[in-house]
């Protein structure tokens, strides 16, 4: 192991057991390494509750395809909507139809590796005589779950952000916030070709201003007061677009940190479909590969005297296939 540190540079070498040094090599034994520690009765767990509400935003914010560990895609940013207006599309009598292959970039991805490990002392779970009660690994697994999630959608919702071509816009009584997010709809229809894919994102604090604006007193009898009580499915029918989403989650970047919004007074429109192809035109998706045991999620439970570890992981990446047609609008309240 020292000899492998020099090679690496690193700084030493310890064997798992002792205490990690950053920058050492760790060397695991396969009970460390979960060889034979799977637990497949908690993956079914998981594999079979209903989807938390965290599941659910994530896969309306980045659909999900599974993919192999390493894939390849061909990026069609300006061929996707193309029209055979020259009848190409019409097949002459002996002859094939004609072959559509997308010649855009061809990019090679792979999906990551995450996941946490939670150490519960056999001292906090309860126990009837000296039997721990059953089923607690389900509860903190799918904690652990919940957790991994919300790392996925922070990390996506940065990813989306990076993407996007911003203009700034204001929220008061003498604008018209539902006619901005229309405005912004129609950028993103005009680069990437249609609307039937487009969702609207909108950050908590961009809800809240929009909606004081139409409750503005000053709007009392203009005729658009009512905008203010839209549901997400009344504003998408409202914008014409697939879907809206209002982001109100959370986060906490440490113990002690105060928590913030995920996405504040900002707004995107951008495309995607549920049920995608590694190569359509949607501007952002997540792939996801099977891990042990040949679903999305994977448990392990390691048993020790007096505490159990948990390790929970999945194998997915979030990507940005194609810019094209992704649109933010950053909000002032006036």
């Amino acid at each position: 192991m020292k000899h492998l540190a020099t090679y690496l540079g690193l700084t030493g070498a310890t064997v798992f057991g002792d205490s990690p040094v950053l920058g050492q090599i760790t060397a695991c034994n396969s009970s460390q390494n979960y060889a034979g520690s799977l637990a497949q009765d908690v993956t079914n767990y998981l594999a079979g509750i209903p989807s938390s509400d965290e599941q659910t935003r994530l896969d309306a914010l980045f659909p999900a395809i599974q993919t192999n560990d390493f894939f390849q895609f061909a990026k069609a940013d300006d061929e996707a909507y193309l029209t055979e207006a020259d009848d190409s599309d019409i097949r002459a009598i002996g002859a094939s139809f004609k072959r559509v292959q997308y010649k855009g970039t061809v990019v090679t991805d792979a999906t990551q590796q995450k996941g946490l490990t939670w150490r519960v002392d056999h001292k906090t779970l309860p126990k009837v005589g000296n039997d721990i009660v059953p089923g607690w690994e389900n509860r903190h697994a799918d904690a652990l779950r919940k957790r991994l999630i919300r790392a996925d959608i922070v990390r996506g919702l940065a990813l989306l952000d990076a993407a996007s071509t911003n203009v700034a816009i204001t929220y008061s009584a003498s604008t018209n916030p539902d006619g901005l997010l229309r405005a912004m709809v129609q950028l993103s229809r005009t680069a990437l070709g249609e609307t039937g894919w487009l969702q609207v994102l909108i950050g908590n604090a961009a809800w809240q201003g929009r909606q004081d604006a139409y409750e503005a007193a000053a709007r009392a009898n203009t005729g658009t007061a009512n905008h203010a009580d839209y549901t997400e499915e009344q504003l998408a029918r409202h914008l014409r677009v697939k879907r809206v989403i209002i982001e109100d989650g959370v986060k906490q970047t440490a113990k002690g940190v105060a928590k913030t919004d995920r996405l504040g007074l900002v707004n995107y429109s951008y495309a995607v479909t549920d049920s995608p192809m590694i190569d359509d035109p949607s501007n952002i998706k997540r792939a996801w590969s099977p891990v042990k045991g040949g679903g999305e999620w994977a448990v392990a439970i390691q048993e020790y005297d007096v505490f159990t570890d948990i390790t929970v992981w999945h194998e997915s990446k979030i990507f940005v296939p194609s810019a094209t047609g992704i649109r933010k609008t950053t909000v002032t309240i006036a």
